[in-house]
């Protein structure tokens, strides 16, 4: 089940966040820095994992998207144009959406095995309030698309960003077109973590 974190503020996940204390919090009580610092890997598996981890984002950089990693490499980070996946100020995903989504339907195959975060970010363009009601209605749009046609969501967890953290000033309209983007994060869970202790 998503768990839509409708009160986080502004974050700044391109750093590396450090590992809570382990405290039993729901899912939807995280901060978007908290919820990318769990599960946390153990050491002697970071080299698996980062392997791991280095083989997605380069597949997915070769499907054309636009990919990051955190952590030191234990999580990637695909970003989509929400251009690619929404009409202005619609939050219903346009048919053509799909070509951008389906490729993401894997991390969902194996119960347990990755965690995927959303976040969606807006331009400036409006006051606070309806970019935040923008954000939150296109990650449920989101959460739906991946419910109806993935195997397994209940680690699926999504972040309403707003304007809260551009990657550009909003100056131009290119610089907004940047802004309006959807970031895929696509951590390791339990399950993977446990593969690295088979691995050779």
């Amino acid at each position: 089940m998503l768990a839509v974190a409708f009160t986080v503020g502004a974050q700044n996940p391109a750093q590396n966040p450090a590992p809570q204390p382990a405290a039993e919090a729901a899912e939807e009580d995280l901060t978007m820095e908290q919820a990318l610092a769990i599960p946390a890997v153990p050491q002697k598996k970071n080299g698996f994992i980062k392997d791991y981890m280095h083989r997605e984002a380069v597949a997915l950089h070769r499907l054309g998207y636009k990919v990051e990693t955190m952590r030191k490499g234990e999580i990637v980070i695909a970003t989509i144009p929400t251009d690619n996946l929404f009409a202005p100020n619609d939050t219903v995903l346009m048919k053509s959406a799909s070509k951008d989504l389906k490729n993401f339907l894997p991390y969902f195959r194996t119960p347990g095995k990755f965690k995927v975060v959303l976040a969606v970010h807006t331009d400036d363009t409006g006051n606070d309030s309806y970019l935040r009601s923008l954000s939150e209605k296109r990650i449920v749009a989101l959460y739906d698309y991946f419910d109806t046609h993935a195997a397994n969501t209940e680690l699926l967890t999504g972040y309403p960003m707003g304007a809260n953290d551009p990657l550009t000033d909003n100056a131009n309209r290119a610089a907004r077109a940047a802004n309006r983007r959807l970031e895929i994060y696509i951590l390791p869970a339990d399950r993977l973590i446990e593969e690295a202790s088979t691995a050779r």
